[in-house]
């Protein structure tokens, strides 16, 4: 078959890993392809280059309109202002076939000026709740990539131009998905994965420990339990843990986390959607407390399928403490023929191809072909046969 020309792609996100991983995803696979592959994102995002997928990076100026009281609205309006045009001139020197935008304010820039210079760009959304930088871009005219069924927020006229591709998974976590989930019913101890980042790590080192201690000693010795746990809380945790006598590993930062995932009966974590894409893929139970606060409550609605499809547990933080924990924890162990069924149902709503997807989908766009995600294109069965 005849193999196309590379195409020279930017992607544009947002400073954090929710944002980064999954462009990371994506260019691993256009790289694959033979596309020449480029990011654009701020200061915060430069610091994850190490973790990324190799690729020339670029930064451009960022900021959000929301935060920081009305005082400073003037100087982050024109922080964005700055954005558009510096990155108007990082386009005009690279010349993308398409720009791909996967939110963040980072991304508001790259994705504006591919919209003025009449570009295929392409916005792709990781949580159920359309981002505010997503948003505006397809209203001004942007496909976009979903990972949720049923994204709200995504504006009426803006359905012909929208897919569900799924959120790209890392190398790493799609080939540790292809193991099994290993069953607590043959096992001699069982496994628990408590993580949640800076702001998940707090409320977990307090309620865990506390839900630990409410269990019947026969439990808490057939414990294992694996916690990322914020340095200032290390010494209490380790102490709680300690008096009563459960095996713990405690660690401010976990960087073999598809590993630690594939070993654990059951984890306790937020709702980001990446967590939620890779809790799914590898089919581990789960106890998810969304973070609060957000504008637009994405953490709850990324775990809302999985908690319908009987796969997770979704508990509100205010309503997440020792007790309910602990009542969770002591029903669920009474019968370890659950975890199985809940694998089971997590697995159902995995995405596997969904970076594939992706990649076909900006492919089709920046070729100005019909798009085609379900089906293997040309390009894909040329670089693969």
């Amino acid at each position: 078959m005849n193999m196309t020309s590379p195409l020279r792609i930017v992607l544009a996100a947002g400073g954090t890993g929710g944002h980064l991983f999954p462009a990371s995803a994506l260019a691993e696979e256009l790289k694959t392809q033979g596309h020449e592959v480029m990011l654009a994102t701020d200061k915060r995002g430069m610091a994850y280059q190490n973790n990324l997928t190799a690729m020339p990076i670029y930064r451009v100026p960022a900021a959000t309109v929301y935060g920081g009281g009305l005082f400073a609205l003037p100087a982050r309006i024109l922080t964005l202002l700055w954005s558009v045009v510096s990155s108007l001139m990082l386009m005009l020197h690279l010349r993308p076939a398409i720009i791909i935008g996967f939110g963040g304010y980072p991304s508001f820039g790259p994705v504006m000026a591919g919209l003025l210079m009449r570009k295929p760009v392409l916005v792709h959304e990781q949580n159920a709740v359309l981002g505010r930088a997503n948003r505006l871009a397809v209203k001004l005219g942007a496909s976009l990539a979903t990972s949720f069924p049923n994204t709200a927020g995504v504006p009426a006229r803006a359905a012909a131009r929208m897919r569900k591709t799924g959120n790209p998974l890392r190398a790493d976590v799609l080939s540790t998905a292809q193991i099994s989930y290993r069953s607590p019913m043959r096992s001699q101890a069982f496994d628990l994965l408590v993580f949640g980042g800076s702001q998940g790590a707090r409320i977990f080192s307090t309620v865990v420990p506390e839900a630990i201690a409410l269990l019947p000693e026969d439990k808490r010795e057939n414990l294992r339990l694996v916690q990322q746990v914020s340095k200032d809380h290390m010494a209490g945790v380790l102490n709680s843990y300690g008096e009563l006598k459960v095996s713990s590993e405690i660690r401010e930062f976990f960087d073999d986390m598809p590993r630690r995932l594939r070993h654990a009966h059951l984890v306790i974590c937020r709702g980001g959607a990446s967590t939620i894409s890779e809790i799914s893929a590898l089919g581990v139970p789960s106890i998810i407390v969304p973070l609060p606060g957000s504008l637009d409550q994405d953490q709850a609605n990324n775990a809302r399928d999985l908690a319908t499809a009987g796969a997770a547990e979704l508990i509100l933080q205010k309503q997440f403490n020792a007790e309910s924990l602990a009542a969770i924890l002591n029903k669920w162990l009474d019968d370890k023929a659950c975890f199985e069924t809940m694998s089971t149902n997590a697995r159902r709503l995995a995405e596997p191809e969904a970076t594939v997807r992706l990649a076909r989908y900006a492919y089709c766009l920046a070729q100005r072909l019909p798009i085609q995600i379900d089906q293997p294109a040309s390009f894909l069965e040329g670089r693969r046969s």
